[in-house]
């Protein structure tokens, strides 16, 4: 008996009355309905948080030193690493450590970015003037030296004078190779 009544349960929109009996509504009765807006379209759009690091001044970790070379053109000086078997491609708004072919970070002074400006993945960033939580949280740890964000194996490192606080200059890199 309960099979038989949830068979005609679901076979009822089949039995129901046709098409040309059912009312229609009249014109005055439709509304506009809003267009939908996905919830992470919408912090996306109003929210400045980045949740990933891609790249600094233009210059993504892991970008082949061809594509460094067209992007940013050839360095004005190009000098050797002393930390890492290395090459360090010098420009005038950054620095790119260059090791097998490869970015493996980018680093920029606190000059530099006040002439040239400074973008974190295209987005304008001062370390000296911003209030840097809304963009990229509290750091995930303080060094001595400065205050470290990571996120997934890429880190942020914005370098601090001890005495005064004020940024000394800020590296992209990766976070597992330190």
């Amino acid at each position: 008996m309960n099979i038989l009544i949830l068979l005609l349960s679901l076979l009822s929109p089949y039995f129901s009355a046709s098409a040309q009996d059912e009312a229609i509504p009249a014109a005055g009765g439709f509304t506009v309905q809003q267009p939908v807006m996905l919830a992470f379209e919408h912090s996306m759009s109003t929210s400045s948080y980045i949740n990933s690091f891609d790249s600094l001044s233009g210059v993504s970790l892991y970008m082949p030193e061809e594509a460094l070379l067209l992007a940013k053109g050839a360095p004005q000086h190009i000098a050797s690493d002393p930390w890492l078997d290395c090459l360090e491609y010098q420009y005038a708004d950054i620095s790119a450590g260059v090791c097998d072919g490869t970015v493996l970070y980018v680093h920029a002074s606190p000059a530099q970015a006040k002439q040239y400006g400074l973008k974190l993945n295209e987005q304008q960033l001062d370390p000296a003037t911003m209030t840097l939580k809304e963009m990229i949280g509290t750091p995930d740890f303080i060094a001595e030296d400065g205050d470290v964000y990571i996120r997934g194996s890429a880190a942020l490192k914005i370098y601090r004078d001890s005495g005064t606080g004020e940024w000394t200059g800020i590296d992209l890199f990766d976070g597992n190779s330190s």
